[in-house]
């Protein structure tokens, strides 16, 4: 159903919201996060076979789904739909408080998760596959589909995310010839076939289509701020295709300028360019430059990464965004039914050894990222919510 977008004249929703989020507080957090540390440790790797083409055909629901472009706008079962969405990784928090986190996403008014899907945790070791624990994605998925929460979800293969690497194993480094990421490499390519062949036919039960929550699936990640090799980036989709089908909508996401945009796209009908860009930023001159991108008619706005918060860095005190400014922000681009992913809606913990890092504006400019991925989000790392923020987002909108 077309999400409403009229415009709050009490206090009564965020009332309510308040104290749903505070039933469902969550518990302490420090024994958490040791539990979740030792977790991790004691992955036990599971050997899966070499991987074919899924058979998705064979998952078709005879119910009449349907999520689909058309007219610059998003439709689900034949009626208009805004995506309100926000990113919770589930491998950033604990499963045991998964649910807590979505059922306080969903009371924030959100209707939509997304999580990227890092290889790394996933495939530790070459050929050595772990879907269990923290890597359980069906799992989670599934609670989102238990909720009501639509996904759409980001399997990379690179994924960024402020993880390390960018999700790509480690044992990249061990192998000969070295596989260079992100790229038409053959040997690359190889590892690539084998990882999506045993992930992908994971999600074809869960498709929308087939009855399951999952509208969306991302190919790499803003791709356009580090190359343009439009083989590579063919070959992914060609290979997703093969295995989800030709209804499910695959899209890219990149900076919202004419470069990025030119370098990480690839223009037709098989394939939408959605666009992330900073909240101090007009979003409809980039949502007009998007259209330039897509077939016509197939350009929905869509900010796929729409920054509640920002990341940090050792050595930084924690990071702390204007809750007024970005409240604000997001309200330009529902007004106009346009689309939005928070990103983050719940940040989490970088768990283990896994936080990432990131460059300043030189490259040699090592930047480590911390343990917590608090992300200044409207449910912070520990699962409370930021009374705040939520008060500052629900001015505008009744579904904030």
């Amino acid at each position: 159903m077309r999400i409403g977008l009229k415009k709050k004249t009490t206090s009564g929703a965020a009332s309510k919201l308040l104290a749903m989020a505070k039933k469902l507080s969550s518990k302490p957090t420090i024994l958490f996060i040791f539990v979740s540390f030792m977790l991790f440790c004691a992955f036990l790797p599971v050997f899966a076979p070499l991987p074919s083409f899924s058979s998705h055909h064979s998952h078709r629901n005879t119910v009449n789904r349907k999520f689909e472009i058309a007219n610059d706008r998003f439709w689900k079962d034949g009626e208009p739909f805004q995506i309100i969405g926000g990113d919770v990784h589930y491998f950033r928090v604990h499963p045991e408080y998964w649910e807590d986190r979505l059922l306080k996403a969903k009371a924030l008014g959100l209707n939509t998760i997304q999580t990227y899907v890092p290889w790394s945790l996933h495939e530790p070791a070459p050929g050595k596959l772990v879907f269990e624990g923290f890597a359980n994605i069906e799992a989670f998925l599934n609670l989102c589909h238990k909720h009501g929460l639509l996904v759409m979800i980001r399997p990379g293969p690179y994924i960024c995310g402020e993880w390390d690497w960018g999700g790509f194993p480690g044992w990249f480094y061990s192998m000969i010839p070295t596989p260079k990421p992100r790229s038409s490499d053959p040997t690359y390519l190889q590892l690539v076939e084998r990882w999506w062949g045993n992930l992908l036919p994971k999600f074809v039960p869960l498709l929308y289509e087939n009855g399951g929550p999952i509208i969306m699936v991302q190919i790499e990640n803003e791709y356009g701020s580090y190359g343009d090799d439009k083989e590579y980036l063919h070959h992914l989709i060609t290979l997703a295709r093969g295995h989800l089908g030709h209804d499910v909508i695959l899209y890219t996401t990149d900076g919202g300028t004419r470069e990025t945009l030119e370098k990480g796209t690839i223009r037709g009908d098989t394939i939408f360019s959605a666009v992330d860009f900073g909240t101090g930023e007009d979003p409809w001159p980039i949502f007009k430059l998007q259209k330039e991108f897509n077939a016509p008619g197939k350009s929905p706005p869509l900010s796929a990464e729409f920054y509640t918060g920002w990341l940090t860095h050792w050595g930084e005190k924690n990071a702390q965004t204007d809750a007024d400014f970005t409240a604000a922000a997001l309200e330009k681009i529902l007004q106009k039914n346009g689309s939005a992913v928070l990103y983050m809606a719940h940040g989490g913990t970088n768990f283990g050894f896994y936080y990432g890092a990131n460059t300043g504006v030189d490259e040699a400019d090592y930047k480590p990222d911390l343990t917590s991925y608090d992300y200044d989000a409207l449910i912070r790392e520990s699962g409370d919510v930021d009374e705040f923020k939520i008060q500052c987002y629900s001015k505008g909108y009744s579904q904030i």
